[in-house]
């Protein structure tokens, strides 16, 4: 038996400040997150996927950016 995978796909808008702010809109496939980090080297993009791991309960190495890896809105997919 085949074991079948589903990945979703979303847009993610980052800020930099130290509100910490993180919001998932399920209809429009939307995410909104503060960074509290530098976007210096690929710590932001690091602290992105480590936040958005936590909150889907995955592994980082199952969440890709797939677009926009130097602006602040992202697409990702997490299968």
């Amino acid at each position: 038996m085949k074991e079948c995978y589903l990945s979703r796909t979303y847009i993610v808008k980052v800020k930099f400040d130290l509100s910490g702010q993180f919001t998932v809109d399920e209809v429009t496939m939307e995410i909104n997150v503060s960074l509290r980090c530098v976007p210096v080297k690929g710590k932001a993009n690091r602290e992105l996927i480590n936040i958005i791991s936590k909150h889907f309960d995955t592994r980082p190495s199952n969440i890709k950016i797939i677009h926009g890896l130097y602006s602040k809105t992202k697409m990702i997919q997490i299968v």
